[in-house]
């Protein structure tokens, strides 16, 4: 494994929003049990902790239009509850819960400006990429990684990147982005899954900006590689953003519970460290990721335990799920497509 010699200060926020839990369902404050741990004991010394703040309603209606923040708001009044059929559910505390995971975001992201460089990890829930301008969906109240970069635009940044490799398409970050030129969307993951979208020639307006790439089953890392070498790095070039943000869901393990990408850890550190890397080269080192999907505890942890290695320039990280069943399918005949599609 090749060292990294660039260690540099990663700039993270934690919230694992232990009233915002149903009976059952996977989206919950379990799968954050084993890195709350980090708090007081940070697996590298470049991770900064960040303190943070609810986000105003100003900053989440720069995205969600006021009826959704009011629907949040008045169905959680109501006590844990289910709120559409994905499912997706409310408690008591879910309203704050949502303000807060935009908020520590927005504390990465502002810090990452206000500096000038920087890497960062807002590692919060509930997560966001589902929810759209108009609704919550997908286990998503509030969209977490879109409202940071509508804010990062509205501070006065040209162009800014989101990099989407949960396993589920973020229908609700393309939507909200949909007739946005300053932000460009790319987004991998596992064809037939919820919610159904992200096909190739979704957004045909939006050609060289907004990218899906509908996974086979059984991709594995080489597959990611060849992704990074192949799309993300010629549109990133193309682009050229001042600000990577990436919506880092880590239900492509090969372990977890959902889907079927069988990414394994080290896959993650390297996808990461690409990441770093085109960060580097383009953006003078900005980027941060929101956490999203992984459902799998102990998963998500090493998971990601391995982006933070890469980024704060380690190449060491914890293992304990192992090789898995590597890369079964050839999506040769899909990168062609997307190459032409997009003019890469």
């Amino acid at each position: 494994m090749a060292k990294i010699e660039n260690q540099q200060t990663v700039y993270c926020t934690f919230q694992d929003a232990p009233g915002h839990q149903y009976p059952g369902h996977p989206e919950s404050p379990k799968r954050l049990t084993a890195i709350k741990a980090w708090l007081d004991n940070a697996p590298y010394p470049e991770m900064e902790w960040l303190d943070y703040e609810p986000a105003r309603m100003g900053e989440v209606t720069l995205l969600h239009h006021q009826h959704v923040v009011d629907f949040v708001r008045e169905e959680s009044k109501k006590g844990a509850h289910e709120i559409e059929p994905s499912p997706s559910y409310v408690t008591r505390t879910s309203y704050q819960d949502a303000l807060g995971a935009v908020g520590a975001s927005l504390r990465v992201s502002r810090q990452i400006l206000e500096t000038g460089s920087g890497r960062g990890f807002a590692i919060v829930r509930p997560p966001g990429h589902h929810a759209e301008p108009d609704a919550p969906m997908g286990f998503c109240l509030f969209n977490n990684v879109a409202i940071a970069a509508a804010d990062a635009v509205a501070s006065g940044c040209s162009k800014v990147a989101i990099i989407d490799f949960d396993a589920h398409h973020g229908n609700g970050t393309q939507a909200a982005f949909w007739d946005t030129p300053e932000v460009g969307y790319f987004s991998s993951h596992e064809a037939g899954l919820y919610p159904g979208t992200g096909q190739v020639d979704d957004a045909p307006h939006a050609r060289q900006r907004i990218i899906n790439v509908p996974l086979p089953a059984f991709s594995g890392n080489a597959v990611f590689n060849t992704l990074m070498q192949e799309i993300i790095e010629p549109w990133i070039s193309v682009f050229k953003p001042e600000m990577i943000f990436v919506s880092a869901g880590y239900d492509g393990h090969f372990s977890d519970p959902l889907t079927t990408l069988t990414l394994n850890t080290h896959g993650f550190f390297e996808l990461t460290r690409r990441l770093v890397g085109l960060a580097d080269t383009y953006c003078e080192g900005r980027m941060m990721f929101v956490l999203e999907g992984g459902y799998n505890m102990i998963a998500l942890r090493d998971n990601i335990g391995a982006s933070l290695a890469a980024m704060s320039g380690h190449d060491h990280f914890t293992d304990e799920s192992g090789a898995g069943p590597g890369s079964l399918s050839d999506p040769g005949d899909l990168i062609e497509e997307l190459k032409g599609y997009h003019n890469l």
